[in-house]
């Protein structure tokens, strides 16, 4: 019988399945629960009272099996940093030591509680992984649903699984040491429960040689082959990145792979795909899209709704392609990490397709696109854009509503830019500013009034004084965020206007006047299609054009 913390349990079930079933143990309470279900598991165990010897002697072990992954198991406290001296060892020869410590609640660190002291990321350079494990089992499972579609308890399950994951994945990219922290909560020792969870284990796959050079294993290739269907998602890309993968992409394509890419991508970019590639997400999924095989690869994805579904319906097996080999499980269901370029990755696909001798037939999958109306404004916005610009856009309503209108908008000939690594509003017009200054090419940004007056001072610079192409600067202005009327349940709040939406009755024209740039407002839509053909053309100039919104000064 196990110990029934939730963390232990799934801990002790992703190392089995990783195949570490060597564990040197030092005497201590607060890791007994480990100690008991590592036991429980059969796997064998080297009792060695002293920490720093223990240590020593997992590295041994390590020597004596060929370099084969081996763990030491040692209590809270100042046991931690008994471990040091080997684990400095381990690092400076790539030995892969999986240092496992047991730890109070987080709660009573530094508090003056017994054997507590700072256990996070204790090996500090000296680690090539460090991570702290949650405690589900503080959490109830009647709690509300969250995002994710899950409980908090199942969320935090989530969470802990794939931290054990991050970290043995780790452990097989560089070679160790890699340490887990174990909090475990009072009572620890109801040793109740009859078998193990089956944790999902991440596999992890990644060329011989570099990330540009990859071939598919067997397992691989057998997935690819017997997935009935099969769906490609790509987030943002560099235009560069983008147009680099026609060739994979449009194959894929036409071998029945359904691809979703959302604006950002730049895939629009590819005139051969645009017969192929899904670009709105949040009205198009139904509950009969869920692929056997899910791809990922590229940068951010905007779409709620998308993650969310696939969250809810989660395909038979997804993988991850990674450059830089980072566990990033956004959908919540990754099976496989491919540390490798989507270039490298795609071409390995195409050539599996050559052999379609042992393949399952594959067909799109059946999703209807229903597309959401695109705001007035930026649908006359995109119609008067000249091919040669560059798109950069804000992010909040702005980045979603863009994506709404691109949607009748191929724009083959204009790049899109935006913030999504953080998605924060501030920096935007400084960003773009930085692209037309550096790049010399017409640039437009799309903006909302919040994230404008942010970052205003984007503007204050001797480039934007003597302009050597065309940076054109639109400005939406509801006289708040507006994303904040599309959070639930956040309007029954009285304060909503003014502490959280942020309302004002401030306008671009001073800014606009303050560094010299051609200033427009409208606020209706004719206003809107006078202004808009003289808008756009290629005078070196900067022009700020203001569109009041449900709104007035």
């Amino acid at each position: 019988m196990f110990c029934s913390k939730t963390n232990t349990l799934q801990l002790t079930s992703l190392i089995l399945r990783a195949g570490i079933t060597h564990v040197v143990v030092s005497p201590g309470s607060r890791n007994a629960p480990l100690v008991h279900n590592f036991r429980e598991a059969g796997m064998q165990l080297y009792e060695i009272t002293d920490e720093r010897s223990a240590a020593f002697f997992a590295l041994g072990l390590m020597e004596s099996n060929g370099g084969h992954p081996v763990a030491v198991c040692v209590t809270s406290g100042s046991a931690v940093l008994n471990v040091a001296p080997a684990v400095s060892e381990a690092y400076y020869r790539s030995l892969p030591l999986l240092v496992i410590t047991a730890d109070r609640p987080q709660r009573w660190i530094g508090q003056m509680d017994g054997q507590t002291m700072n256990q996070d990321n204790a090996f500090a350079n000296y680690i090539r992984k460090s991570v702290t494990l949650p405690e589900p089992d503080a959490y109830s499972d009647s709690a509300t649903t969250r995002d994710s579609g899950m409980t908090l308890r199942d969320e935090e399950r989530w969470h802990c699984n794939r931290l054990i994951n991050e970290a043995l994945i780790a452990l097989r990219q560089y070679g160790g040491p890699v340490h887990i922290n174990v909090p475990i909560t009072e009572p620890m020792f109801d040793f109740s429960v009859p078998q193990l969870p089956d944790e999902r284990l991440i596999s992890y796959a990644s060329p011989l040689t570099s990330p540009a050079s990859f071939a598919l294993d067997a397992s691989m290739c057998d997935v690819w082959r017997q997935s009935s269907s099969r769906m490609l998602i790509v987030g943002q890309m560099l235009p560069e990145q983008a147009t680099a993968l026609t060739v994979p992409l449009v194959r894929l394509a036409m071998s029945g792979i359904t691809i979703l890419a959302e604006p950002l991508s730049n895939l629009h970019l590819i005139p051969e795909l645009h017969d192929y590639v899904v670009t709105d997400f949040d009205q198009l999924i139904t509950a009969s899209a869920s692929p056997e095989l899910l791809i990922t690869f590229g940068g951010h994805i905007v779409s709620k709704r998308l993650k969310q579904y696939l969250r809810q319906h989660q395909p038979l097996n997804h993988w991850h392609i990674s450059p830089i080999g980072e566990v990033a499980d956004l959908y919540m269901n990754m099976t496989s990490l491919l540390h490798a370029t989507p270039q490298s990755v795609l071409s390995a696909l195409m050539l599996e397709m050559e052999d379609t001798s042992t393949s399952v037939p594959t067909s799109p999958l059946p999703i209807v696109e229903a597309y959401a109306e695109a705001p007035y404004h930026l649908d006359a916005i995109l119609s008067s854009l000249p091919m040669g610009y560059n798109i950069h856009v804000a992010n909040s309503s702005m980045v979603r509503h863009l994506q709404q209108a691109m949607i009748h908008h191929q724009l083959t000939y204009n790049p899109v830019f935006c913030n999504r690594g953080i998605n924060g509003i501030e920096g935007s017009s400084s960003t773009a500013v930085g692209y037309w200054a550096g790049s010399g090419e017409p640039t437009l940004l799309l903006t909302g009034d919040l994230s404008f007056f942010y970052d205003q001072n984007a503007l204050w610079n001797n480039f934007v004084k003597s302009p050597q192409s065309p940076l054109r600067i639109v400005i939406i202005n509801n006289g708040r965020g507006d994303i904040f009327s599309h959070v639930p349940g956040l309007s029954a709040s009285p304060h909503l206007d003014r502490y959280i939406a942020a309302a004002h009755t401030t306008s671009a024209e001073g800014a606009a006047a303050a560094c010299g740039a051609d200033y427009a407002r409208v606020s209706t839509p004719s206003q809107l299609a006078s202004i808009l053909p003289g808008f756009f053309d290629m005078n070196p100039s900067v022009r700020i054009l203001e569109i009041f919104v449900g709104y007035r000064l």
